[in-house]
């Protein structure tokens, strides 16, 4: 939160997203669009006022977020150690929305670069996202992610994780097929 301006951290209570640091899922998007979305601009500048107020948790093993797209050839800028099997399965099924660069030609709440999310180190939200998907109502419209934890292994889940937080994020992730196989299992 501390890198957010109180604009963008309105916004982001108000709407879920963020540019330039992600869109909200799973919890906190069912807290914004069932309950923060309703407040008035006045009660969310208020949170704003108490989220400032309270003192900052120190997250030094947290690297900033990549702010800079990533290269539009796909060949470029990814570790030489990422499972091949996640830009393929990126390919096929992702490109065509979040693109190759990280920047979503459809909508910003698609935009991978700067989301913190592709910066964990744990891949853990984006594995959840792979599998369960997302389906928001915005100010603008309904914006909607495919589920694919039916049609993807353990092992392609956690390779296309492991790929995004490769490309899009500033550090690599290292979530397994055990990993994911254990987020399948989480209510």
């Amino acid at each position: 939160m501390g890198a957010f301006s109180d604009a963008e951290l309105s916004g982001y209570l108000a709407v879920g997203h963020a540019n330039g640091h992600g869109t909200s899922a799973g919890p906190m998007a069912e807290a914004v669009d069932k309950s923060l979305s309703k407040l008035t601009q006045s009660d969310i500048a208020a949170i704003v006022v108490y989220l400032r107020s309270v003192p900052a948790i120190s997250t030094p093993d947290l690297t900033a977020p990549k702010a800079t797209p990533a290269p539009s050839d796909h060949r470029q800028s990814v570790a030489a150690n990422v499972d091949p099997l996640g830009r393929a399965v990126f390919e096929g099924t992702c490109a065509s929305c979040h693109s190759w660069t990280g920047v979503s030609v459809l909508t910003p709440f698609a935009t991978l670069t700067g989301a913190r999310a592709v910066n964990d180190p744990t891949a853990i939200n984006v594995a959840q996202i792979v599998i369960s998907g997302a389906d928001r109502q915005t100010p603008v419209g309904r914006v909607f992610m495919p589920a694919f934890g039916d049609a993807y292994s353990d092992s392609e889940s956690a390779a296309v994780a492991n790929y995004v937080t490769a490309r899009f994020g500033a550090q690599h992730s290292a979530i397994t097929s055990e990993d994911v196989a254990k987020l399948r299992g989480l209510p």
